[in-house]
This record gives C-alpha cells, sequence and structure tokens, in this order.
C-alpha cells in the first residue's frame, strides 16, 4: 500500500532516579529530620521535667504553709537566729529567709525600726536541684 507507513511506539526510557536526585533527597531528609528528633527528644523528656516541678513547688509550698502556721513572736525572733528547714522525705533542701520589712530589706515604709511587718520567703537551697521556685509573702502582727 503505497502512502502507509508503519509507525513505531515511541522509545521509552528507563524509570527512576538519577544518583544526583537520590543524593539530594537524602541530604534534604538528614537536615529535616535533625530539629525533629530534638523536639521529640524534648517531648519525651518533658514528663519527668515536671513531675520534679510540681515536686519541688509542692515541697516548697508546704514549707511555706509550716512557716505561716508559726506564731508571729517566733517568727520575729527566727528573722535574727533563722528559720530551720524541718526536712521531709523526697525534698530537696529549702530555706527559709525571714527579715524585718522595712529594716533588713532595704524598703522603708515608715520612719523607725517597726517589728510589726515581716517578709517571708521560701524556696530552694540549690538552684541545681531544679526549678528556683521562691515563695514570698508579707505577715502582718
Amino acid at each position: 500500500m503505497p502512502g502507509l507507513t508503519h509507525r513505531h511506539p515511541p522509545v521509552r526510557t528507563a524509570g527512576g532516579f538519577t544518583l544526583l536526585e537520590v543524593l539530594c533527597a537524602t541530604i534534604l531528609l538528614a537536615v529535616c529530620l535533625v530539629p525533629a528528633v530534638n523536639a521529640l527528644s524534648g517531648a519525651v523528656r518533658a514528663p519527668a521535667d515536671s513531675a520534679a516541678a510540681a515536686r519541688n513547688l509542692d515541697c516548697v509550698s508546704s514549707l511555706m504553709e509550716t512557716v505561716l502556721a508559726e506564731p508571729y513572736n517566733r517568727l520575729l525572733a527566727a528573722a535574727s537566729t533563722g528559720y530551720p528547714d524541718p526536712g521531709a522525705a523526697g525534698c530537696p533542701a529549702r530555706k527559709v529567709v525571714i527579715t524585718r520589712y522595712g529594716v533588713e530589706s532595704g524598703r522603708k515604709i515608715a520612719a523607725g525600726n517597726s517589728d510589726h511587718l515581716l517578709s517571708v520567703s521560701v524556696g530552694l537551697a540549690n538552684a541545681a536541684d531544679g526549678n528556683p521556685f521562691t515563695l514570698t509573702t508579707l505577715v502582718a502582727r
């Protein structure tokens, strides 16, 4: 048949990626995975850190409640002698600072030396024990 030509199907090349494409994809994945792994490791540590922080806050607040339950005269005496940490199971060392407000604290609220207002602070004795929770309040006679 004149005029009829036989057409061959188009030649297809083998599918796949080149070595350069594979290397670029691997490098891109490695660069993206480093921050993701860091974020996940922080998420894994978070429950333990939160539990320790909650325990420390409970220890500090329970000591603050104990100190505030003391009569004013004992707190006034402890302003010069110091208030001992009674210690508690599972609690890190804590420290209590009691000062006469307006005298030792450097804050003048009235003229003269007044013993009618105390500043009470309770916190962890060593900041390396965890979050340095410090609770502070004023106690009036």
